[in-house]
């Protein structure tokens, strides 16, 4: 396997001024130039097949696989959503030294949040604040307690002052966004930003209690057998039903 470059430059985020410039180099380990010349060479030489379906491979060595395409945005996770733990290992171990490191020096979050603004202020769904104090107050009242809740976002602090004075809630510090991520798919509740892949991918790498707004697009992110013992679901607190189900899945983590 042939792991190219993750540098490319996303001039959007730097035209709009955003808080995040999803600037991935040095995230993970690249393999050399000449490893990566060497794949090129080989795809005049071999078959090439372009985003083969996930499987065991049983044919000859005669073939190249290429993948270098976005999943599928109906259903993100449908192509590989069977290996999701050999997809986190794999992450895990493309890290650089430097990000394991700087991982393992973080504490997981009890309650992670996802407030996704950026781009998401042009054109797309914005998850209103009052759903992640709806989700907060409903956690803690379950659980009886304070939990505490730790923000991930792209939004500048006086963005989403109602969020931030809430007692116990704090804004987590600046890091590469790989970080962020694996930091909430480490956490016991997340709660997603509505058609937000950062939110997904957090999701579809943890065990933790999903709560996701009611208008999501993507059903379920995890495998079937990881949600039949993990609540995973769209939530309305305006509707006793949708309310009484996620009370039922946070019942699940007391201790």
């Amino acid at each position: 396997m042939v792991t190219t470059s993750w540098g490319r430059i996303q001039w959007g985020a730097w035209l709009r001024w955003e808080r995040k410039k999803r600037a991935y180099w040095g995230y993970f380990r690249e393999d050399s130039r000449w490893q990566r010349w060497n794949a090129a060479i080989q795809r005049k030489r071999r078959t090439v097949v372009s985003e083969p379906e996930v499987k065991k491979w049983t044919g000859t060595d005669n073939t190249l696989f290429v993948f270098d395409q976005v999943s599928p945005q109906n259903d993100l996770f449908g192509p590989f959503r069977a290996h999701r733990k050999m997809v986190r290992e794999g992450l895990l171990d493309l890290l650089t030294p430097r990000m394991r490191a700087a991982l393992d020096t973080y504490a997981a979050p009890v309650i992670a949040i996802h407030i996704r603004r950026g781009d998401f202020k042009i054109g797309n769904p914005i998850t209103p604040t009052q759903f992640f104090i709806d989700a907060i107050r409903l956690a803690r009242e379950t659980a009886g307690k304070e939990l505490p809740v730790t923000v991930f976002t792209d939004a500048a602090p006086a963005e989403i002052p109602d969020v931030l004075n809430l007692p116990g809630v704090t804004l987590t510090g600046d890091k590469p966004d790989i970080l962020d991520i694996l930091l909430m798919s480490n956490s016991r509740i997340i709660v997603l930003s509505q058609s937000s892949t950062f939110s997904y991918w957090g999701a579809f790498l943890s065990d933790a209690v999903i709560i996701k707004p009611e208008g999501d697009w993507q059903e379920n992110l995890r495998p079937p057998e990881i949600n039949e013992r993990i609540f995973e679901g769209k939530v309305n607190f305006s509707d006793a039903t949708s309310v009484h189900k996620l009370r039922q899945g946070l019942l699940q983590l007391r201790d």
